[in-house]
Order: structure tokens, then C-alpha cells, then sequence
């Protein structure tokens, strides 16, 4: 498997994305690192949730409401050509389909729970996307994204342990 041809491809998909055009060079490399990280501590398949992390947001490509089917859609006919186990390119693939908030309730394998939180702190970790929530969203809507939503998405303790203080920083900002 050649991680450089999948960052490659990553890349030339999140850089057509209308909303944010660092979303490769900011969000997603930041929910790799937070997925890399969170899968040491919690003795999960790190491959899965690196490859998952990177591709995660490709389906942004064609719009934002439902990337995570379109992404996972992508990644699958693109994981045809990459050499890993077919039950690896399975978990992935269920990464990237779930990895919105509205999955995080569910009991998935540790790898779907990863990616999620890894998404969100991500998001949290971001401070050129969340300067720019600032100036654009209302100081409620942040207040509740950080009080309800992110909590909510952020199903493991150890992702909330490294997200905790980030929170307090950017209701601080508000």
C-alpha cells in the first residue's frame, strides 16, 4: 500500500470543496493526526483509521449534505486498486459512511468510533476554520455546537480528555 497515492487522491477531491479550501491541508490532516493518536491509545487498527481519517471528507467534492455516502462511494471504486485485506477496505469504508455526528450513538467498532471523534477534534483543532465560524455564525450556534453537538460526537473518553480544554479555550473566544 502506498500511503503518498491515497493522500494524493485525497487531496484532489477535498481541494474541490467550494466551503474551504484548506480542507485537505487543515481539517483533514488534522483528523489523521487525531486518528493516528487516538488509535494508540486505544489499541485500534491505526491503518484502518489513518486511511479512514484521510478519506474521510472526499465526498465534500460534490457538496457537503450527504459527503459521507458520496466519500464512501469514492473510496470504495479507489481502495479497488489499493493492496490491503478486503476486511480492512470493509471497516474503512464504514468509517467514512458513519463518521457524521448522527452515527456517533450507535455501537460501532472502536475504528467508526475513532474516526468520528477524530473528525470532530479536527474540527476543534482547526483555528482558521473556527476564526472563520466566528465571523460567520452566531455566538449561539457555536455555543451550541460546543456544549451539545461536539460532546455528542466525541464518543470516547480519550478524545474527550484531548478535546476538554480546546472547549474551554473557544467558548472563551466567544
Amino acid at each position: 500500500m502506498n500511503m503518498k497515492e491515497i493522500e494524493e487522491f485525497a487531496k484532489s477531491l477535498c481541494d474541490l470543496d467550494e466551503e474551504d479550501p484548506y480542507l485537505y491541508s487543515d481539517h483533514v490532516q488534522l483528523t489523521r493526526k487525531y486518528a493516528v493518536e487516538l488509535a494508540r491509545i486505544e489499541n485500534a487498527d491505526s491503518e484502518v483509521c489513518e486511511i479512514a481519517a484521510l478519506l474521510h471528507d472526499i465526498g465534500k467534492c460534490e457538496g457537503r449534505e450527504n459527503h459521507h455516502i458520496v466519500g464512501r462511494d469514492l473510496a470504495e471504486k479507489f481502495l479497488e486498486h489499493v493492496d490491503i485485506s478486503e476486511e480492512k477496505k470493509k471497516l474503512i469504508l464504514k468509517c467514512i459512511l458513519k463518521h457524521r455526528s448522527r452515527f456517533s450513538s450507535e455501537d460501532n467498532e472502536i475504528e467508526v468510533k475513532i474516526v468520528q471523534s477524530a473528525d470532530c477534534l479536527g474540527t476543534l483543532f482547526n483555528s482558521r476554520w473556527q476564526e472563520h465560524c466566528r465571523k460567520t455564525y452566531p455566538k449561539e450556534v457555536l455555543l451550541d455546537f460546543y456544549d451539545r453537538k461536539a460532546p455528542e460526537k466525541i464518543n470516547l473518553e480519550s478524545a474527550r480528555k484531548i478535546a476538554e480544554p480546546q472547549l474551554k479555550k473557544l467558548r472563551e473566544l466567544l
